[in-house]
């Protein structure tokens, strides 16, 4: 499900952004400077990662960080002159553009993480290591029998509350066999 980042939201990223940080290139500044005054244009700018693999798309970094200072792509080709990704958003307004800005901790920007969308040329989930797989499947089981044992808890409660005795022996019986499960989760290694 890919979810329309709202104009506005666009407009106000760029001012923090262009208030914050210092580009590599000049160049780059002007280009956002153009997008965030031409609201036809900047409708059409989705701010993805790995731009890269985009058919259109811009890669733009600011100092302090390891990366090139610009990358134009079009079509599969790599271009590093700023002016010639201008003039192609420039004459080209009607088409999606994609930007990948690079800066110090992007994810601890909420005004960013407003903004960020889906890559629709790269799916995220294809780089996930096997290991990071099998950890979150070991948390969400350790979570899942976490939770069933909290509700055969007070259903526990319940039968005690009632007095219903065997109904408190099943359910005990059920409490001692989530319990083994979760500490046998709990032994598993992590990888």
């Amino acid at each position: 499900m890919n979810i329309k980042v709202p104009l506005e939201a666009k407009k106000v990223f760029l001012g923090w952004f262009l208030d914050r940080h210092q580009l590599k290139r000049r160049e780059s500044m002007w280009i956002l400077n153009y997008l965030l005054n031409h609201d036809i244009v900047l409708n059409k700018v989705h701010f993805v990662e790995s731009v890269d693999t985009t058919p259109r798309g811009m890669m733009m970094s600011s100092v302090g960080t390891d990366n090139e200072p610009f990358f134009f792509y079009k079509d599969g080709t790599l271009f590093n002159d700023p002016e010639q990704a201008f003039h192609e958003v420039r004459l080209n307004w009607h088409e999606d553009i994609y930007v990948e800005l690079i800066f110090r901790d992007p994810w601890k920007s909420p005004q960013y993480l407003a903004v960020l969308e889906d890559n629709p040329y790269h799916k995220w989930n294809d780089f996930v290591s096997l290991e990071l797989k099998k950890e979150v499947e070991h948390a969400l089981a350790a979570l899942s029998l976490s939770e069933q044992k909290q509700q055969i808890m007070n259903q526990v409660d319940e039968a005690l509350e009632a007095g219903d005795r065997e109904g408190f022996i099943q359910l005990s019986n059920d409490l001692k066999e989530i319990e083994e499960a979760l500490i046998k989760e709990q032994k598993k290694p992590n990888h």
